[in-house]
């Protein structure tokens, strides 16, 4: 039988854009945003530059 995967969670839209405005204020705490949600650094990380949740929409005057 499988284990579970750890940090499993998805993120809802308003902790995607939580996180994006977040971003664009400069925070860069991956691991700690990652904490907050119950999901890795990576997934904090790619929701917020636009590399995952690409429906979601981004902070008014973002720039890639």
């Amino acid at each position: 039988m499988s284990r579970p995967k750890k940090n499993s969670h998805k993120l809802t839209v308003e902790q995607v854009l939580d996180i994006r405005l977040r971003y664009a204020v400069g925070d860069r705490r991956w691991t700690k945003i990652g904490r907050l949600y119950g999901v890795k650094a990576d997934a904090v990380r790619n929701a917020a530059l636009g590399v995952s949740y690409k429906d979601r929409p981004m902070p008014p005057g973002w720039r890639s």
